[in-house]
């Protein structure tokens, strides 16, 4: 077979090194009774490229779409939807960077993961040429795959939200000083074994992403005989773990908003475009010209883009004006050789130096072993501003005092490890509040995030409160909250909704009583919850923005803003259900193919549930995101448990009996256990395989 692939591959022209091939037979895929992949290989290079070989299987359209992402290619697909990512390829100078760097940036040993990983996706494409989307993306390469990821991380990192921002001329609403917001949040904890009732360490893993599509979390457990042993969550086209868990350690990640960079409003010369004012003289732009191809009504039209650059960096134009960026994230190709040191470190000090590379541009990273250690970083690449400047976003003084060329220490962000309170936390909260009050970390730098959500607030709240030792139980019920705090920042930003006047709006008076007596809790069968959820809705859609942003700006929500959403909301249930006392699992589904259950949660409550319209003649909402993969693990001198479980199910394909198999112990808040010995898996296992058997 392998002869066989190579020959084929380089009548099509497609170069293969020998060297780097991997050999299949040297690679077992063990699916367990949900059809989650177990992959042993003999080396690393032989792990990665089964992870990969069993990432297509089950999700081809999502892999196909990341190294789509990497060769600048999803305009010809997706169309003006990818042709975004494609501009930002380019935009970035990503691909160049990357055939630049890959050589001298990545270590040997990762970069045949990187190769062995691609020639998986080569190998899968080439045994099922009628699933390939677009001939042009094959064949794959490891470049392709920094590329996608490059890309992804530099605009999670605060470029995507900025490009928005600027897009629609919120530039200050979305990014001005001690603001921020974001579509995507994370719970995360970390306990120490002294405060656990039974001794062990425990930690949570609650990364919150889209349940379907590119960005949706895959479950996978990763194995060689070079001392890979890693079981979580990662993304298509991920050659490794991101979040997750091996036998001595284990670390989630949730979003920090410290500010990752800086965007300027440029000052042109009104006689020159070509010109921008820096240090009070007029500059050239440096211009170059961004090829892309957009896919309309099924033809691929070139399209040709000038991109100019400054002293600061790339620059965005439009009838807005001239804008800047600055971010460190796009200028480093290590972000997935980082993570690979993450899954293979055995002790808190080989984690700390893979986290110490500081190539990951951001995420808080919450941490346990089974040495008993805990701990939060609230890492990335944050500028070293000078303090006595005003980044308030956008910046208008165009000098290069404001141009900065450093980013922060490792040491000089916030980091608390293992805190005299036994306990650390993250729900995309600043981390100025992530442990008790005595343990906190208390130091400043220009642009740390310095705002709370209610998930913060009621983690905190919930901890603070616990008296004597930690039980599982007692954890579960405060990793399942379902409430938004009493007296705290929902309630104060949203205080216009819960003090309309009945008299002043007789046509939903009823409605406004309903809202005022809710509990403000989200359980499947609370009868005043669905009004809630609807009206918080189109608060959502009021704002053009996500719904947290409500509870992060300075402004507050104003009453011709709540009373439109509660009018529009009443008439959706009435019209649809035919009351407003209907119970929030009715309103609110976790659906996909036949399958359709009640979800619990509410957006920005720890059991975070994100919905979106599904039938509009129905009434019916459904989840789209928020909590989705799951994991607990447990750390102590009895050995390491594992349990997981993921919102629907391993494969994306319905014809799959594993497209939608965790939808009920996922909504029944059940866990599965995970083990991490051959012998084990095997007992259990529904399939055991080589690649392209």
């Amino acid at each position: 077979m392998l002869v066989r692939i190579v020959l084929c591959l380089s009548i099509l022209g497609w170069h293969v090194s020998l060297a780097q091939t991997i050999d299949p037979s040297n690679v077992t895929i063990i699916r367990d009774s949900l059809g989650v992949p177990h992959i042993f290989g003999k080396t690393d290079a032989d792990a990665a490229y089964g992870l990969a070989y069993a990432h297509c299987e089950d999700n081809f359209s999502g892999m196909q779409e990341a190294v789509m992402a990497g060769k600048g290619l999803l305009g010809s697909y997706k169309g003006k939807e990818g042709v975004l990512f494609d501009f930002g390829l380019q935009f970035l100078n990503i691909d160049s960077l990357v055939e630049a760097r890959f050589e001298q940036d990545l270590s040997a040993e990762f970069r045949a993961v990187l190769h062995a990983f691609a020639q998986a996706i080569n190998d899968y494409a080439e045994a099922n040429p009628k699933k390939v989307h677009l001939k042009k993306m094959l064949p794959v390469s490891a470049k392709d795959l920094v590329k996608s990821s490059t890309l992804s991380v530099s605009l999670m990192a605060g470029l995507g939200m900025g490009l928005k921002a600027v897009n629609e001329n919120r530039v200050e609403e979305f990014l001005g000083s001690n603001e921020a917001h974001t579509g995507t949040g994370s719970n995360a904890l970390a306990v120490a074994p002294e405060k656990m009732a039974d001794g062990n360490a425990y930690l949570l893993i609650n990364s919150h992403q889209p349940i379907e599509g590119r960005f949706a979390w895959y479950e996978a457990h990763v194995v060689s005989e070079e001392g890979w042993n890693c079981v979580g969550g990662l993304f298509p086209g991920g050659s490794s773990i991101f979040v997750g868990s091996n036998p001595n350690l284990g670390w989630g990640h949730t979003f920090n908003y410290h500010q990752f960079g800086d965007i300027y409003k440029l000052e042109l010369n009104p006689k020159n475009k070509k010109q921008y004012k820096y240090d009070g003289e007029w500059r050239d732009f440096y211009i170059r010209k961004a090829k892309l191809k957009v896919k309309v009504a099924g033809m691929k039209i070139p399209v040709t883009k000038k991109v100019k650059s400054c002293a600061y960096g790339p620059v965005f134009e439009n009838k807005y004006g001239s804008w800047a960026f600055r971010f460190a994230a796009y200028h480093d190709i290590r972000a997935t050789e980082q993570w690979f040191r993450m899954n293979k470190a055995s002790n808190y000090a080989e984690f700390d130096a893979a986290m110490k590379m500081q190539a990951v541009p951001l995420f808080n990273t919450v941490y346990a072993d089974k040495d008993g250690n805990i701990l939060l970083h609230s890492g990335g690449k944050v500028p070293k501003r000078d303090p006595k400047l005003n980044w308030t976003a956008p910046i208008t003084s165009n000098t290069s005092d404001h141009r900065w060329t450093e980013i922060l220490d490792y040491g000089q962000l916030p980091h608390v490890e293992n805190p005299e309170c036994g306990y650390v936390y993250n729900a995309n909260n600043t981390p100025l509040e992530c442990t008790g009050d005595s343990c906190n970390w208390n130091e400043y730098f220009p642009g740390l995030q310095t705002f709370m959500y209610n998930r913060g607030e009621r983690f905190k709240y919930l901890m603070e409160t616990h008296e004597g030792k930690f039980t599982e139980a007692d954890l579960d019920r405060i990793k399942y909250d379902f409430s938004y705090h009493p007296d705290g920042i929902y309630e104060n930003k949203f205080a216009a909704l819960y003090n309309l006047d009945e008299a002043k709006y007789p046509d939903i008076a009823d409605a406004i009583q309903k809202l005022k007596k809710w509990d403000r809790r989200g359980n499947v069968d609370n009868m005043d919850a669905a009004l809630a959820m609807v009206t918080h809705d189109f608060l959502q859609l009021a704002a053009d923005a996500p719904f947290a942003i409500y509870m992060v700006r300075q402004a507050f929500l104003d009453e011709e803003t709540a009373v439109d959403a509660v009018r529009k909301a009443k008439k959706l249930l009435m019209k649809t259900h035919g009351t407003m006392d209907v119970p929030l699992g009715d309103v609110q589904r976790l659906i996909r193919g036949d399958k359709s259950l009640p979800a619990h949660g509410l957006r920005e409550v720890p059991r975070a549930t994100d919905t979106k319209l599904h039938d509009k003649k129905k009434g019916i909402y459904k989840v789209t995101g928020g909590d989705g993969y799951i994991q607990i693990a447990r750390f102590g001198k009895g050995g390491t448990q594992v349990r997981s479980i993921n919102a629907l199910g391993a494969s994306t394909d319905p014809q799959s009996p594993h497209y939608n198999d965790q939808m009920e112990p996922f909504t029944n808040h059940e866990y599965r256990k995970i083990h991490f010995e051959r012998e084990k898996l095997e007992a259990v296992a529904e399939r055991v395989y080589h690649p392209g058997e």
